[in-house]
């Protein structure tokens, strides 16, 4: 073969090899298309699998506080182990609505000794804390977690609270707040303790 068959085929082979500037933005084009549907379909489905973890925490969470808060006796005026109970025979009568809250000498958790000490945290929301008082949303299960905790009276349970009627002290209506971080939405359980 001579030489100057050798440099044309080298020639051709060479420009069969690689790719052109319009074939390498064509290709940009559609990966970044195929990126930009991946983020916006498929990255959401990411947050919300998540969401589900988190109602679940709030809902142990509100189960928690609710056990903790009825496990107290049912109001200042009841006499430990609860007998007589407030507004029964022989009794003292029970602690009016408006002065639900902690009592003097309760300055934080572990001291409280009744259920309407709890409505402290009616007003705003509350960090997760134990029965001690110690923060539990630094870090951990609880992080970003917060609460309410509403105590009022309702003893006909027809959800309207604190109503003038006649044997309106003998329940109490319980309702916690608990807010986890988002995407999840606040969850909302009540419970009624009565007065025995």
């Amino acid at each position: 073969m001579s030489p100057m068959m050798i440099v044309p085929s080298l020639i051709k082979r060479s420009r069969q090899a690689g790719f052109t500037l319009v074939e390498l933005v064509v290709g940009l084009v559609i990966s970044t298309i195929l990126i930009a549907m991946f983020a916006t379909l498929i990255v959401p489905l990411f947050t919300r699998s998540v969401e589900p973890l988190l109602q679940i925490r709030a809902a142990e969470l509100a189960q928690s506080i609710l056990e903790q808060a009825t496990a107290y006796r049912y109001d200042e005026n009841t006499p430990v182990g609860g007998s007589p109970p407030c507004n029964g025979l022989g009794g003292l009568s029970c602690a009016p609505s408006a002065s639900f809250g902690t009592d003097a000498g309760e300055a934080n958790r572990a001291s409280f000794d009744d259920i309407d000490d709890f409505n402290i945290f009616c007003a705003a929301d509350n960090n997760i804390q134990d029965v001690f008082g110690n923060d539990l949303t630094t870090g951990g299960s609880f992080a970003n977690f917060s609460f309410r905790l509403c105590v009022a009276y309702d003893g006909n349970f027809n959800g309207a609270i604190n109503e003038a009627a006649s044997g309106e002290a003998n329940a109490k209506l319980l309702t916690v707040t608990v807010t986890p971080p988002q995407p999840a939405s606040a969850l909302t359980v009540s419970v009624y303790r009565s007065n025995y």
